[in-house]
């Protein structure tokens, strides 16, 4: 078993016995293939007042912004068919995992497989991170195995276009507290510390411009040199009252 250059890639999709579609000969790497980024996504929820939403990226609208600890869904703009003696492997290109957007997704794809690719991303860096429609995202590489399988994969995955039922439902409907809300939780208590800011600013301190009257100020002075032996202890004012 060896991992295909990217010029015998080349070669086998321009031979139709391994198909990608649509191909761009400006992304084959030198033991590679990159796969850009589809129109559709699913973003979970920022915090548990709403649920998350499907984003349908356009020339007019054709970025999106991963919050921090936030889980979006997203597919490849292209199609791939593996014959039965190559399978792949494929993951999140490396300029997106250094800004810290980490992958979930299976990462064998079987020999005779069909579809989309198909990856849940957590953004766990400390900044938003953008992704933008017909980007580059994926990597995918090809290995020719020693003899052809049997029979071609036929999971759940064959012929993936779209998200599956449980993914729209686990992203969009989401309800527990996210990483997300935790930063969104940040961002609103530095809003309410700027609020109470203005607030006190705004009111003036009641006591301001109070003065005590001159013969009151006397009678506290001079009681202040009262020694305690001329006040009532605590304890006799409790008996006396009882």
């Amino acid at each position: 078993m060896g991992i295909l250059s990217g010029k015998r890639i080349a070669e086998l999709v321009k031979e139709k016995k391994l198909i990608i579609d649509p191909f761009d000969s400006q992304l084959v790497q030198p033991a590679s293939y990159d796969l850009r980024l589809g129109p559709k996504i699913l973003a979970s929820p920022l915090n548990a007042e709403k649920l998350g939403i499907v984003v349908q990226l356009t020339e007019k609208a054709p970025s999106f912004q991963i919050y921090s600890g936030q889980m979006v869904g997203v597919l490849s703009l292209e199609r791939i068919q593996l014959p039965l003696n190559i399978c792949g492997r494929f993951g999140i290109r490396s300029a997106f995992a250094r800004m810290g957007l980490n992958a979930f997704g299976g990462l064998q794809l079987d020999p005779g497989w069909r579809g989309r690719l198909n990856m849940n991303f957590l953004n766990v860096g400390p900044e938003p991170i953008t992704i933008t429609l017909h980007e580059p995202l994926f990597s995918v590489e090809f290995q020719r195995l020693e003899e052809p399988a049997e029979v071609e994969y036929s999971g759940p995955y064959q012929d993936q276009d779209d998200f599956t039922a449980d993914q729209y439902n686990y992203i969009l409907s989401a309800r527990t507290t996210s990483l997300a809300e935790i930063l969104q939780l940040r961002t609103q208590m530095t809003r309410v510390s700027a609020l109470m800011e203005e607030l006190i600013e705004e009111f003036t301190d009641p006591d301001e411009g109070l003065e005590l009257r001159p013969e009151i100020k006397e009678r506290l002075l001079e009681s202040a040199k009262l020694s305690r032996d001329f006040f009532i202890p605590i304890a006799e004012i409790h008996k006396k009252i009882n």
